[in-house]
């Protein structure tokens, strides 16, 4: 039930289906192996954003389990097996520094907000 004492519009929801690629660090990988492939990492991830197949993707910074490599990967993408293929083909996951799971995510409600000016060229979202 809402704040308000209503009941929700769920047929307002947004309903839109990713898949969440969770990556954790191998138990041998150190931030030098990171280091060492985060071009080849970042070149691969940039191509995906380009091709529209990333919606989100940054490390975990902190929390259980968490360590050099670790991170969120947001994809679109078909199907599990696809999205799988996708992240298997990460140079960290490559060079055995991670190991992923891929979950379905239906993201039904949140807030983007994105303040673009056009003279300066800049942005800022929150």
């Amino acid at each position: 039930m809402s704040t308000d004492g209503h009941r929700p519009d769920r047929s307002a929801l947004l309903g839109h289906d990713f898949w969440l690629v969770l990556s954790t660090p191998a138990e041998s990988t150190s931030a030098i192996d990171i280091e060492r492939h985060l071009d080849a990492h970042l070149a691969w991830v940039l191509k995906l954003e380009v091709d529209g197949t990333v919606f989100l993707s940054g490390p975990l910074t902190s929390g259980p389990g968490t360590g050099p490599g670790s991170g969120i990967t947001v994809l679109r993408a078909e199907s599990a097996e696809r999205a799988s293929e996708i992240a298997a083909s990460d140079p960290f996951v490559v060079a055995g520094l991670r190991m992923f799971q891929v979950f379905g995510w239906r993201v039904n409600e949140g807030t983007v907000q994105v303040r673009m000016s056009l003279g300066t060229g800049t942005y800022s979202w929150e």
